[in-house]
C-alpha cells in the first residue's frame, strides 16, 4: 500500500519522462545506495566490454609486432628486464593500457548516469586519475601472476588470458567502488530552506 502511495507522489514531470527514468527514479527513492550499486554494476560491465577487447587487442597484437623493442614502452624497462620471460611483458603492457580504456569510460558514464555528481570536474578527474593509476600499477603486478596461475590450467591460451583479466577486473571492482562513490563523484549536499 505504502509503495502504491510512494508512486503516486512522483511528480508529473517524472511521469512523462521515458520508462527508464521513471523506473530509474523509483529504484532511487526506495532503495538509493543498492541502486546505485546495481546501476555502478550495470556501467562497470559495459566499460568492462571494450577493455576486454582492447586488452585482446593489445595481447595479440603485441605478441605479433614484438613490442618490447618499441622505445615508447623504455619506462617498462625497470620492471620487465630483457631477459625475462617475453609474455609477462606483453601481459603488463595489454594490462595497463586497457585499464585506462575501461576506467575512461566508466568515468565518462558514472559521473552523471549512476551517482549524479556535481562535485568540481577537476577534481574529481584529478583523484579518478590517481585511483586509475593505482589500479593500472596493482593490475600490472597481479595481473602477470594471475595469468601465469591459471595459465597452468589445462584451457585455451584465449580462455585463461581473459578469465585472468576478468579476476583482475573484479578484483580491482571491490575496492574501486567504494572510492569512486564517496570521494569521486560526490554529489554536494541539498540546501534546506528554512521553511523545512
Amino acid at each position: 500500500m505504502r509503495r502504491r502511495k510512494e508512486a503516486g507522489n512522483l511528480s508529473e514531470e517524472t511521469k512523462q519522462g521515458s520508462s527508464w527514468e521513471r523506473f530509474d527514479d523509483r529504484m532511487g527513492a526506495k532503495h538509493p545506495e543498492i541502486w546505485k550499486i546495481i546501476k555502478w554494476m550495470i556501467v562497470g560491465f559495459i566499460a568492462n566490454v571494450p577493455e576486454l577487447g582492447v586488452y585482446m587487442a593489445c595481447l595479440y597484437g603485441f605478441r605479433a609486432q614484438n613490442v618490447t623493442n618499441l622505445s615508447i614502452f623504455g619506462f617498462m624497462q625497470k620492471i620487465v628486464e630483457p631477459n625475462d620471460d617475453f609474455h609477462i611483458a606483453v601481459v603488463i603492457y595489454a594490462y595497463m593500457i586497457s585499464t585506462a580504456v575501461g576506467y575512461t569510460v566508466a568515468f565518462i558514464l558514472n559521473r552523471k548516469a549512476t551517482f549524479h555528481a556535481d562535485a568540481n570536474i577537476v577534481v574529481s578527474t584529478v583523484l579518478y586519475i590517481i585511483m586509475v593509476c593505482l589500479i593500472i600499477y596493482v593490475n600490472g603486478i597481479t595481473g602477470p601472476i594471475i595469468s601465469n596461475l591459471i595459465g597452468r590450467l589445462p584451457l585455451p591460451v584465449s580462455v585463461t588470458e581473459a578469465a585472468s583479466k576478468f579476476i583482475c577486473m573484479m578484483v580491482a571492482g571491490v575496492w574501486s567502488y567504494p572510492i569512486t562513490r564517496f570521494v569521486i563523484h560526490r554529489k554536494k549536499k541539498e540546501k534546506v530552506s528554512a521553511d523545512a
